[in-house]
């Protein structure tokens, strides 16, 4: 609407002045704005190298046969299309249905994705979620997302590792199924989901659970637990350790992991009676400046507790380390000794290391973390929310699951091989947004990337050879997962 205003008012000024057209008013110093018909597009990366990347393992294949929804309309416009569509807002930076940017320069992607058409209006996106009303389809399309996402990890050579636990607060602001008031640190009293969310290492997802917002963390964690360690034998991936955050301090689930023979560490709330026996504490160890580690046995005065376990204590010196992690606990505050430390507090059946090295051992599950941040705030697990509950499941599965760990496998394995992962944000403001023209030449059509820079173009021609060198087994994605 604007451009038509805008060339109807230099019409009306040349007429008026009986001058040819007064082009002035678009020129920038020296330099005069025209327009062009060609077909551009500012996602050249998105359409070369990621659509290489799915071509290659047949993305198409996986989603035909685990998407739990059925096109019945002749107009539906088919499944593919619309999952594409929904990665394509992922890679372009978007964080709302409505936020269909890809569409600059539309021909380009439809040429080398190999479809026809693409998502235009954010309703095309919203019915097509809609469809997935149920619990059972929910889980359909999550075993099928945790099948993938084990595949992705074989792929990358990992055989044993760390299986970590963390749970979420996604703040919500309507009416959605399951937005309830729970815990929720930085916006309390507002509704919210509560997702559960399993991790290996390498930074993949390979478990994810939604819940209602007034579900405690520890909520049903054997059977999320059981169904995760179930996913990981299938490709024969050895469970060393198992990690988890406070949420998880339950008696039931640290019985179930000792039962199967795991070596755990995990984090402990920090009760009263524990808080004493902390401060009675005598050899507490250096490990550094400003932070001592210590350890001690307990046994909980409840019944389900049989035995004592094993505790360690690491203590943060504040004046020392101001941005040390752990809490200020309220006991500690009455004593001046001890009231300018922060305190975390890990309970483990590794009985032989020492201190220093069980927090060693834990520290790598901060980086879940930084995942899940960067699931919030780049691939739009905080904010793709459908009315229907187990429909926002999905989408959650699908960006954690699907897409996040395919730009995970990308990234340990072609834009970043040899160093450390970059968040999505990274990958496309280096790799993404690429100008690009498609034109034809020898009969077929040409994507012309405007790469001037030698470094870049020498990657991205790597990029694609190293793709396309891929075993051939990397075409069968869509394997049974019984």
């Amino acid at each position: 609407m604007l451009l038509v205003l805008l060339e109807s008012a230099i019409k009306q000024g040349a007429q008026k002045n009986g001058k040819k057209k007064n082009t002035s008013r678009l020129l920038v110093g020296q330099v005069r704005i025209d327009f062009t018909s060609k077909t551009i597009t500012p996602y050249g990366g998105i359409a070369s190298v990621i659509a290489k990347f799915i071509e290659k393992i047949d993305f198409r294949s996986w989603v035909e046969s685990s998407m739990p929804v059925e096109e019945k309309s002749n107009n539906g416009g088919g499944i593919y299309e619309k999952v594409l569509g929904q990665f394509l807002i992922t890679l372009c930076g978007g964080f709302r249905f409505g936020h269909l940017w890809f569409d600059r320069g539309m021909d380009a992607l439809l040429a080398t994705f190999g479809v026809k058409w693409l998502p235009s209006a954010a309703s095309t996106l919203t019915r097509f979620w809609g469809k997935i009303k149920t619990q059972l389809q929910a889980e359909q399309l999550g075993e099928s997302a945790r099948a993938l996402s084990c595949r992705l990890l074989q792929w990358c050579g990992a055989t044993s590792g760390s299986l970590r636990f963390d749970s979420s607060v996604i703040t919500l602001y309507g009416n959605q199924e399951g937005a309830r008031k729970g815990y929720n640190p930085k916006k309390p009293g507002r509704k919210s989901h509560h997702p559960l969310l399993a991790f290996v290492d390498g930074g993949f997802v390979v478990n994810l659970w939604n819940r209602s917002g007034d579900t405690f963390a520890g909520h049903r964690a054997i059977d999320f637990f059981n169904q995760t360690f179930t996913s990981l034998a299938k490709i024969s991936y050895k469970v060393r350790r198992v990690l988890c955050d406070s949420g998880f301090y339950l008696i039931e689930f640290i019985e179930h992991l000792e039962n199967k023979g795991l070596t755990y560490i995990m984090a402990a709330r920090i009760y009263r009676p524990l808080q004493n026996r902390i401060m009675k504490i005598e050899n507490w160890e250096r490990v550094t400046d400003g932070i001592e580690v210590g350890d001690f046995w307990f046994e909980h005065e409840d019944e389900k507790w049989d035995k004592p376990r094993r505790y360690v204590a690491v203590r943060q010196f504040v004046p020392e380390r101001p941005q040390a992690t752990g809490k200020q606990l309220n006991l500690f505050v009455e004593f001046e000794q001890w009231k300018n430390y922060r305190i975390s507090l890990f309970i483990t059946n590794d009985h032989e290391s020492s201190p220093e090295k069980i927090w060693r051992d834990y520290r790598p599950r901060a980086t879940d973390e930084n995942v899940i941040k960067e699931l919030k705030e780049n691939y739009g697990m905080a904010a793709f929310n459908m009315k229907n509950f187990w429909a926002t499941e999905a989408v959650m599965v699908i960006e954690a699951l699907v897409f996040h760990n395919m730009i995970q496998f990308m990234n340990r394995n072609l834009f970043n091989k040899n160093g450390i992962s970059q968040t999505l944000q990274t990958l496309r403001s280096k790799y993404f947004v690429i100008g690009a023209q498609l034109g034809s030449g020898g009969r077929k059509k040409v994507l012309r990337l405007s790469v001037t820079d030698r470094k870049l173009k020498s990657k991205i021609i790597w990029i694609m050879e190293q793709i396309h060198r891929m075993p051939e087994t990397f075409n069968c994605i869509a394997f049974d997962t019984s």
